[in-house]
């Protein structure tokens, strides 16, 4: 599976994909440090759907393109058949945030930092819905 991590806290990228290859190894992680290039990078990709990741880790609070402002842009992309798991990621326990999350399809979830080894096990052996 290929797994985004959509952060700019780089301490937060780095245990997480360690996290990741310890306890599911084998899965392809794909960093970003905003989401400008990541949305940026499914645009260009949106044609190939194998390289786009199925799981997306969403932070909110990013300074050039938010996960909000993230999750819009990627409903304005013509790729419609592209449906990965986005669950957002944020060191926010405003209820605001979490309820925001709710609206949006993909959104699978809402978890809070620092994420824990069970948290990980159980997205990453959670079967794709729609």
């Amino acid at each position: 599976m290929k797994i985004a991590i959509v952060d700019d806290d780089h301490l937060f990228q780095f245990m997480t994909h360690k996290l990741i290859e310890r306890i599911a190894p084998g899965h392809q992680l794909l960093g970003f440090q905003d989401g400008q290039p990541a949305l940026d990078f499914i645009q260009a990709n949106q044609s190939h759907l194998q390289r786009l990741p199925e799981l997306i880790l969403l932070d909110i609070n990013m300074p050039l393109l938010n996960g909000w402002q993230f999750l819009e842009g990627l409903k304005q992309l013509e790729a419609t058949t592209y449906r990965p798991r986005i669950y957002m990621v944020s060191s926010s326990i405003d209820p605001a945030d979490v309820l925001k999350s709710q609206t949006y399809a993909q959104v699978k979830g809402y978890l809070t930092k620092p994420l824990s080894k069970q948290q990980l096990t159980e997205l990453l052996s959670d079967p794709i819905r729609e």
